[in-house]
């Protein structure tokens, strides 16, 4: 069964391609939703094709019944046509790139979800906090108490909330202030509600680096979502990535989830502003910490036979080793103030 904030979004596109079927004069069949369905754009990715099948066949049983909504499904695989490659996202903000979207988000005429994106950026690469998950967390004497948006029980997230400690060391007063201001702010609110407007200022921050030349083609399509896969990159160097606390501290039941689908850990910062309670440690599966380990033990090792591979192939004779230079080395150019 799907969450009910799955559910709400079927909902949603069942009740535009119903607004379709009624504006073309035709009657919800599964023969007809196939028809409005791959009309307009059939060049979507594989991730939109799962959506759209599996949001109409939720619709049509129960409104008409699993037959028919197996029915659709079959007529629907046959219709599929090419796949749109897989758009390569930016997981992760840089540092700098963090830096000049916040300073642009909140100079000039400043509206209200401008301040929310650069909040929800800093916030976000301090706690790794999904956009949806503001809405019911709560800070108690330093401890951010999170309701995890993907449990489900046995099956993901460890378990129902997670907690995570503020660590006075590390988190700055703008990244306690950011995250007090998200928790103001979206308290409450459904992303759903909000999410577009302030996707559009995030976007129009990036559109004024591009012009200012600040800011690099896959840096244009980094997303407030990014900043959680921040969170990751930087909790892969900072907490026992094998022991677990990385998976509790995203509130993931399976420790490999981040390892194999969230951000690079070579391009996380030391000095993580949180860390997992005790509990939501242990409410990670053992099983996926031994897989977790085992694949982290692969990777080592491919390294180490890279290596040794590199230099039996390409041996570095003495006459050809690079000769010491009193040439000193030009500094390295910095990326301007926006």
């Amino acid at each position: 069964m799907p969450s009910q904030r799955t559910e709400n979004a079927y909902r949603r596109a069942a009740a535009r391609f119903d607004a379709e079927l009624d504006r073309c004069g035709l009657a919800p069949t599964p023969e007809n939703y196939v028809v409005v369905a791959t009309a307009d754009d059939p060049y979507l990715t594989d991730a939109s094709w799962r959506f759209i099948r599996a949001s109409i066949k939720w619709w049509i049983s129960i409104s008409q019944g699993n037959d028919k909504a197996e029915h659709f499904t079959r007529l629907f695989r046959d219709m599929r046509r090419d796949v749109k490659p897989k758009t390569r996202l930016a997981k992760g903000v840089s540092k700098q790139l963090e830096n000049d979207l916040i300073t642009i988000l909140r100079s000039g005429k400043n509206g209200r979800f401008k301040r929310l994106a650069a909040d929800m950026l800093e916030a976000g690469i301090a706690t790794g906090l999904r956009p949806i998950e503001w809405k019911d967390a709560e800070l108690i004497d330093d401890v951010l108490h999170v309701t995890n948006a993907k449990f489900r029980p046995g099956i993901s997230g460890n378990g129902n909330k997670r907690e995570l400690i503020l660590v006075d060391d590390c988190i700055t007063a703008d990244q306690r202030a950011a995250i007090d201001r998200v928790l103001s702010a979206l308290n409450g609110v459904e992303w759903d509600e909000i999410g577009t407007h302030v996707r559009r200022a995030l976007r129009g921050a990036k559109n004024k680096l591009k012009k200012m030349s600040l800011i690099s083609g896959k840096e244009m399509r980094t997303r407030i979502y990014d900043a959680r896969h921040q969170f990751a990159a930087d909790a892969k160097i900072s907490l026992d990535y094998e022991g677990g606390e990385v998976a509790a501290a995203m509130g993931h039941r399976s420790a490999v989830t981040a390892h194999s689908a969230y951000g690079n850990r070579k391009k996380g910062r030391v000095g993580l502003p949180v860390k997992p309670s005790r509990v939501s440690v242990q409410n990670v599966d053992q099983l996926s910490l031994d897989r977790l380990s085992k694949s982290i033990g692969k990777a080592a090792n491919r390294r180490v036979d890279n290596t040794v591979h590199s230099r039996v192939v390409n041996p570095i004779r003495s006459g050809d080793r690079q000769q010491p230079t009193s040439k000193a080395i030009p500094p390295r150019t910095l990326r301007p103030e926006p």
